[in-house]
């Protein structure tokens, strides 16, 4: 089980730049990760249907901040 930052519900300006400060959660699991870049992950979200998204994604570890819930174990 992951989560990742889909968007954020506040932002505060932090010189030039606007920094999101109350992020916007989506949860799923992931079903394949890419031979080619190891970064590239086909997750199965959750909690999007009711957000009216696509249960399919492709996030990439460079750019999405990915969060590791839960996993498997060597014993």
């Amino acid at each position: 089980m992951i989560r990742w930052v889909m968007d954020h519900d506040v932002y505060e300006a932090s010189g030039d730049v606007l920094v999101g400060i109350e992020p916007n959660y989506r949860h799923g699991i992931i079903m394949e990760i890419s031979k080619k870049d190891s970064n590239a992950l086909m997750v199965y979200c959750y909690d999007c249907k009711k957000r009216k998204e696509n249960n399919w994604m492709i996030l990439d570890r460079t750019y999405d901040k990915v969060e590791i819930l839960s996993g498997t174990s060597n014993g």
